[in-house]
């Protein structure tokens, strides 16, 4: 998993190729540690993700109200089709903020006022 901070309110994760069992759980951890931190922001750059289980998605949905309540956001984006079609079938790709490219998440974040 990479970890890129763009700014001091903005992270950039990349799972890698799987979110499942073996790397949910540091996926919470990094999630956590970055709003402990004060990063409002957390943009989910899964170009390389193949393959999602329930874990990485409970990894996912468990921590986004962490950044949505303190007024930022956990962003998905370059989700494969066959990872928005999980998300789809969850009726999860409305609720996930998700953005076609990086530029296109780091632009959302952007637009957002500093809090």
């Amino acid at each position: 998993m990479d970890k890129r901070l763009l700014s001091s309110q903005v992270l950039v994760i990349s799972p890698g190729v799987m979110l499942d069992n073996y790397n949910a759980s540091s996926m919470v951890e990094s999630l956590v540690s970055a709003r402990a931190g004060g990063v409002r922001f957390v943009i989910i750059d899964m170009a390389r993700l193949e393959f999602i289980s329930s874990a990485g998605v409970g990894a996912l949905l468990g921590t986004v109200n962490t950044f949505r309540d303190q007024g930022g956001d956990l962003i998905l984006c370059q989700v494969s089709p066959t990872v928005l079609h999980v998300l789809k079938v969850l009726d999860l790709d409305t609720y996930f903020t998700v953005r076609q490219s990086l530029e296109e998440a780091v632009t959302l974040t952007e637009a957002v006022p500093q809090s």
